[in-house]
């Protein structure tokens, strides 16, 4: 679990860094959207409902979907409302329960 943890955010770093350096475009090889639609699709095709998101300091929002049957996918939005793609796959493990969250 720890691996694939990291593997994630690595995915994850390099997208943003690169969504950054975009400024509202998108970065080539990339698959993005509008945000409305990507989300609509999530939803349509994979079931897949907001689990939680983050603001980086660059001002793209990351996003992860996840599915009750295990299906995840992980989005960047750029300021400009953007969607694009960083990662997706399955065997999602389930959140944390809020006492995980307690020192916060």
């Amino acid at each position: 679990m720890a691996r694939v943890l990291k593997m994630l955010l690595a995915v994850l770093v390099s997208g943003v860094v690169m969504l950054a350096s975009a400024a509202g475009q998108a970065p080539a090889g990339l698959a993005c959207g509008k945000y409305d639609e990507v989300v609509a699709q999530l939803g349509e095709l994979f079931e897949e409902r907001l689990l939680g998101q983050g603001l980086a300091d660059s001002g793209v929002l990351i996003e992860i979907f996840v599915s009750p049957q295990g299906s995840f996918t992980v989005f960047a939005t750029t300021p400009h409302g953007q969607s694009c793609l960083i990662a997706s796959g399955e065997a999602w493990e389930p959140s944390p329960q809020e006492e995980s969250f307690a020192a916060r």
